[in-house]
């Protein structure tokens, strides 16, 4: 075999490879024989028919299989060879054979770049505080007296008011459709609502229990349902009865409500604790994600384009996933899809240059993953999302799950390794 190895950049190279003649022929020769046996050739019983006539008979056949065979063998050997370790498979390009001759083909495929990363001892990465401040408490003690805020209805016989809650039922019909109207009973509106429509609020507005009102509504062309999208709907709706929002006092008798406090001062200190580590874990997700476009900003080498177009593709369909899953059509949505993938394509570069640089860091510290890692790990999962742990390892075990959780928790040590060793330094934010 010959071949020659072409450097077109670092990442990118060119197998020019020629198969010798006698090995050529003896793959032909072996592939006809295995033909033969099973053959059907007009002229011969079954399995008879002479070598000869079945290479003659089915000639594109078996030199399609004899490439099929021989080209990723002889490329597989000439990468083993040269000791190259490739991204995915290549791709072959100006095949030359005729009858009698040499098998000659070029491979275009792309290697990992060759890194020599020194800097990730030291990095310097500012001290990110987790203070919590008097406000956030109170916003939280805010939070929780809205969630625990109750409907009561009124009793006095006084017309819808801004704020109220009015209970309705109603008939909805969508022009120009034979859709029979829909229905609705015990459905409530907000007045003045954030979610609540404003036709809903100006029609509803001053209504009494037992009043019926009659408006259409025009829906714009994106609207998340379907049916509803770009239509005047009427609607025939009957104030059923009318509610307000009774908000409980902030007291001791308020933290009671929540279990194990006696006190409102007891509340507060679990809230502040809660709090705060919710913002230790955010300030070391920010101080790993700083680590890392350090690293990525002091370390030049060159991307495999492979590795980049598959990460955008990945970041492509998880941004349409995300959209759908908010009932957003992404084809009905007028943006500049270009830009969004640009933009996309910049972020799966440092993506993929992330992912390189800690792999190297990973191998270059003998940072491993046990067993006892990945199932701590899937025990985490099910409990986070409560469902049994054979469950959810069944479903890691598709589609390369088990191997990304590996690479996740190998990435986790490996930044954990980064932030034991980073500098830290003053923040000098207020």
């Amino acid at each position: 075999m010959k071949a020659e190895l072409i450097d077109l950049s670092e990442c990118k190279k060119n197998l020019d490879i020629e198969i010798p003649q006698e090995v050529v022929d003896a793959e032909i020769t072996h592939i006809a024989q295995e033909l033969a046996r099973r053959a059907r050739v007009p002229g011969f019983r079954p399995g008879k028919a002479p070598v000869a006539v079945v290479k003659t008979r089915f000639r594109d056949e078996i030199v399609s299989e004899m490439m099929q065979h021989l080209m990723p063998k002889y490329f597989g050997d000439a990468i083993d060879e040269r000791k190259l370790e490739i991204v995915q498979a290549p791709q072959f390009e100006a095949i030359d054979y005729n009858s009698g001759k040499p098998l000659r083909f070029k491979a275009v495929f792309e290697v990992y770049p060759k890194l020599n990363v020194t800097n990730y001892e030291g990095i310097p990465v500012e001290e990110a505080s987790a203070k919590v401040e008097d406000s956030e408490v109170e916003a939280a003690l805010k939070k929780l007296q809205e969630d625990m805020a109750e409907l009561a209805p009124v009793e006095d016989e006084r017309p819808v008011q801004e704020g109220d809650f009015a209970e309705i039922s109603y008939s909805a019909t969508i022009e120009g459709s034979d859709e029979p109207p829909m229905v609705g009973e015990k459905a409530v509106a907000e007045i003045g609502g954030r979610t609540t429509m404003k036709e809903f609020t100006e029609n509803l507005l001053g209504a009494k229990v037992d009043e019926e009102k009659t408006f259409k509504v025009t829906y714009r062309p994106d609207y998340p349902t379907q049916r509803l999208a770009g239509k005047t709907v009427e609607y025939k709706v009957k104030i059923e009865g009318i509610k307000t929002k009774e908000i409980p006092e902030i007291n001791d008798e308020f933290a009671q409500r929540f279990g194990e406090y006696k006190t409102l001062d007891e509340l507060k200190a679990k809230i502040r604790e809660d709090i705060e580590k919710h913002k230790r874990e955010q300030a070391q997700e920010q101080t790993r994600e700083k680590l890392l476009k350090w690293l990525e900003d002091n370390n030049e080498f060159e991307l495999p384009e492979s590795l980049v177009e598959r990460q955008l593709h990945i970041r492509l369909q998880r941004l349409l996933r995300d959209l759908s899953r908010q009932g957003i059509n992404p084809q009905r949505l007028d943006v500049d899809w270009a830009k969004i993938r640009e933009d996309q394509q910049q972020q799966a570069m440092r993506d993929v240059k992330g992912s390189l640089i800690l792999e190297y860091i990973a191998e270059k510290e003998n940072i491993n993953v046990a067993e006892h890692d990945v199932e701590a790990e899937i025990e985490k999962m099910a409990a986070e999302t409560n469902r049994p742990k054979e469950k959810v390892k069944e479903v890691l075990s598709r589609d390369s799950g088990l191997e990304r959780l590996r690479s996740q928790i190998r990435n986790k040590k490996t930044l954990d390794l980064l932030q034991a060793k980073a500098r830290i330094v003053p923040s000098f934010t207020h």
